[in-house]
């Protein structure tokens, strides 16, 4: 009840603020009103025309007709002059309103509104002149005629602002009501029924004024109102059409998104899936086979840590591009993953054709490629699975080339396989050895045990090293060799590297607190640890937390960490700067030499234990080995030989100078509780001056 009260009196108030349009002294806020405004404004100066020059010239005939007037010329004359003036101005006026713009057109209106005025008055003045020197006769009546048919004329022109026309009957009749009562006064014949007439004739043409100005002023409001309403609907109309094309752009790009990879500008997973379905499907029909190739590029995760993610995202976007060349017509590639690819190749009649297609992919792919100023050889490992063969379902196919890829990382002579049904057995075990390790991290399995490594002649303990083992609640220990590379692959290297770390160092700190013989532990690093940012600060944290002195920590890493991992070197120098001593762990197995060391900060080297076997078969393997610890001596470095398993290894180790011995000649790995005791009797036989082999001291 109260809104439509409201809603009511709004209505009300744009009513009255349209028809009273100049009385406001700026143009209106309100769009409606200031609409109207504008285009009432505008019909004044086009109506006006030339109508103001009507009052002047029938003015002049009435002038002319009344000689009486003559001895009152200068009043007269006056009022005459200012109605012509005026009558010129108003049209002039009338010119310039037709084509104002806002900021003027008020200050034109109101110009207008006082010519209208003077018009009035300077009428009306003369006209009760003329009744007041006449009387009633036949100039005066022709006089009053011509009023009303001014005033009526006006209707047409002036009732487009409700207190213009008012003005106007006033200005104009009032001086002329006047006079005539002046004259009725001087007992003119009809001269009171006269001011009646005239005072009646007043208030009829302020009514019928009143009337008209409403009936424009609602006629302009539902002109304008439908003019915004076509306005608003034309307005709906381009912006549902800009919303449309809006609409077809976000589903262009949505289309875009879903099936092309922004990265790489080749397909997207869900787009892989949709061609693989169709292929399977027509393939059910014409019994064609097809080929799903899955690559994955290797070691990306080093490129992206160590040349940037930018370099990694430029990586991948050459080896699409090449991939994208090699493509025929009928062939598909997509981006499933970070940097796993896969391809459909279609048209396969053979297996050998298959793996020239796939060579074909492998020397496209690792030509070399510029990344940072850097020439980089991408390594890639591609699985190969054959439809309906390997696979007769989009899961199947795809989980058998991704199986056949994980084996073909192992090969390192080919690096890609075709799948076999072992492979998803070997799979399914690294799936199960990953959760299983998850588990084992979170509630303790893992444990660590030590092997003494001695002094070659002295036969003192100098070091142990911290070998992880899992104690598993079924399957009881298990060596690192099974499941090592699955913490590597999946990411738990870092969280067990920490673990082994911190606990280690944690046991030759109490060993030190117990006044034990002082001997460093050695740690056995990953390369992705090495290659980690924050291992440096993990170290030293590690340090840190157990007291642990720097000097007595010695970290292992494998030659191939080091020589295929430039980036390492750097995290080398900063853990020397800190004091930790770095080991070279089977030295020999791979490309390097010594020579190729001499640069890095490197304290010891172990040679592999293949060296130690095969010494005593081969002259030739025990003068290498001997070349070996001569050319570690020259760079500074001491080495320990891993392997030693009979008196006739420690013999010849000793007869070669080699500095410490490990093997399961001195002991198993073995608990921390045992170590103490190990080393105490070491510690007691070489006071003896024993020099005999230790067999049952083995455990």
């Amino acid at each position: 009840m109260n809104s439509g009260k409201t809603a009511s009196n709004t209505q009300v108030d744009l009513n009255w603020a349209a028809e009273h349009w100049l009385a406001a002294r700026a143009m209106p806020d309100d769009a409606e009103v200031h609409a109207v405004s504008m285009r009432a404004a505008q019909d004044l100066g086009r109506r006006t025309g030339y109508i103001p020059l009507a009052a002047p010239l029938t003015m002049l005939a009435l002038l002319v007709a009344s000689p009486q007037l003559y001895s009152h010329w200068l009043p007269i004359a006056t009022l005459y002059l200012i109605m012509t003036t005026v009558a010129l101005l108003r049209i002039g006026i009338a010119r310039k309103l037709a084509e104002a713009k806002s900021e003027s057109i008020l200050h034109l209106a109101r110009r207008y509104q006082v010519t209208v005025d003077l018009a009035g008055f300077s009428w009306g003045s003369l006209v009760g002149l003329i009744l007041l020197f006449h009387g009633v006769d036949h100039v005066s009546e022709l006089a009053l005629v011509a009023s009303v048919a001014i005033t009526a004329s006006a209707l047409t022109s002036l009732t487009l602002e409700l207190s213009l026309w008012r003005r106007f009957v006033l200005i104009m009749w009032l001086p002329l009501v006047t006079l005539s009562a002046a004259a009725a006064m001087q007992e003119l014949e009809y001269g009171w029924l006269l001011v009646v007439i005239e005072l009646l004739f007043i208030v009829f043409a302020a009514v019928q004024g009143q009337r008209v100005v409403k009936d424009y002023i609602a006629g302009i409001l539902s002109s304008i109102n439908l003019e915004h309403a076509v306005s608003t609907i034309a307005t709906q109309r381009d912006e549902l059409q800009t919303h449309q094309i809006r609409l077809d752009e976000l589903l262009a790009q949505t289309h875009n998104l879903s099936y092309y990879d922004q990265l790489t500008g080749i397909g997207t997973r869900n787009h892989f899936y949709e061609r693989l379905e169709t292929n399977i499907s027509a393939s059910r029909i014409n019994g064609n086979q097809f080929a799903v190739l899955y690559l994955d590029v290797d070691g990306f995760k080093d490129i992206n840590d160590t040349l940037g993610h930018e370099a990694g995202d430029e990586l991948l976007k050459t080896i699409a591009c090449r991939v994208r060349s090699l493509l025929r017509a009928s062939d598909f590639a997509a981006r499933l993953g970070s940097d796993e690819l896969a391809l459909m190749v279609n048209g396969v009649a053979h297996t050998s054709d298959l793996f020239s297609i796939v060579q074909r992919y492998m020397k496209e792919v690792q030509m070399p490629v510029k990344l940072c100023e850097k020439m980089i050889c991408p390594r890639v490992s591609i699985g190969i699975a054959l439809y309906p063969v390997d696979g007769d379902n989009t899961f199947s196919l795809l989980k058998a080339a991704e199986s056949a890829m994980n084996a073909a990382k192992t090969d390192t002579k080919l690096h890609y396989a075709r799948y076999s049904p072992e492979m998803t057995i070997a799979a399914q075990q690294r799936l199960t050895i990953e959760q299983e390790m998850r588990l084992a991290l979170s509630t303790g399995q893992f444990r660590l045990h030590y092997q003494p490594q001695v002094e070659a002649l002295s036969g003192l303990v100098c070091g142990v090293e911290a070998l992880v083992r899992w104690q598993h609640p079924e399957r009881g220990l298990i060596p690192p060799n099974d499941f090592i590379t699955v913490a590597e692959n999946t990411g738990l290297i870092d969280e067990l590297g920490q673990w082994v770390l911190v606990t280690a160092c944690n046991q030759a700190a109490r060993w030190l607190d117990a006044d034990e013989n002082i001997f460093s532990v050695a740690v056995n690093i990953s390369p992705l640890q090495l290659l980690d940012r924050g291992f440096v600060n993990r170290v030293r944290s590690a340090l840190n937390t157990t007291g642990l002195s720097p000097h007595l920590l010695e970290l292992e890493i494998t030659e191939s960490a080091v020589q295929t991992h430039i980036e390492a070197r750097e995290t080398l120098v900063q853990l020397r700067e800190l004091g930790v001593r770095i080991a070279i762990d089977d030295f020999g197995t791979g490309y390097s030499s010594l020579a190729s060391l001499k640069e890095l900060p490197i304290d010891r080297v172990k040679t592999d234990r293949v060296f130690v076997t095969d010494m005593l078969a081969s002259e030739r393997d025990m003068a290498l080995l001997g070349n070996i610890i001569d050319m570690a001596h020259v760079l500074g470095c001491s080495v320990v030989a891993e392997g030693v398993e009979e008196l006739a290894h420690v013999e010849k180790l000793q007869s070669l100078n080699c500095d410490c011995l490990q093997g399961y000649y001195f002991s198993r790995p073995v608990e921390a509780s045992k170590i103490p005791e190990f080393a105490r009797a070491a510690a007691a036989r070489a006071e003896m001056g024993t020099r005999t082999a230790v067999s049952a001291d083995r455990a």
